[in-house]
């Protein structure tokens, strides 16, 4: 990931899961990471969420001690086979600008982590 000037526009950079992934763990968490540091105080579930078929699938935020990186975690697993979507609107950076929208789209398989012993 490149560092991004100060004058640009933030934006999410990457995500993990990455768009497009098959078979991600089914307890997997979702890791934004975005180019100028959150605004943690934008951060909710209306602001940057997973959903899927069925709609917002529950899970909490969490936000990297540099605040470059958010880290989603499902409150139950993910549906398996179903399409999965990242969504980002309505978050600013430390500086009040907001973050450019963002969607991203993941499919869980039927295994996750702690099916593995993790």
């Amino acid at each position: 990931m490149r560092p991004a000037a100060q004058d640009e526009g933030a934006r999410v950079a990457r995500v993990d899961p990455a768009d497009g992934a098959v078979g991600v763990f089914r307890d997997a968490c979702v890791v934004v990471w975005l180019s100028h540091p959150a605004d943690p105080g934008s951060l909710s579930a209306a602001t940057l969420h997973v959903e899927d078929p069925a709609g917002l699938v529950p899970g909490r935020l969490d936000v990297s001690p540099d605040a470059h990186a958010v880290v989603w975690r499902g409150e139950r697993p993910l549906t398996p086979g179903v399409p999965h979507f990242v969504v980002a609107s309505g978050l600013r950076d430390a500086r009040g600008r907001e973050v450019s929208p963002h969607v991203s789209r993941f499919v869980p398989c039927d295994v996750g982590w702690r099916d593995l012993g993790g």
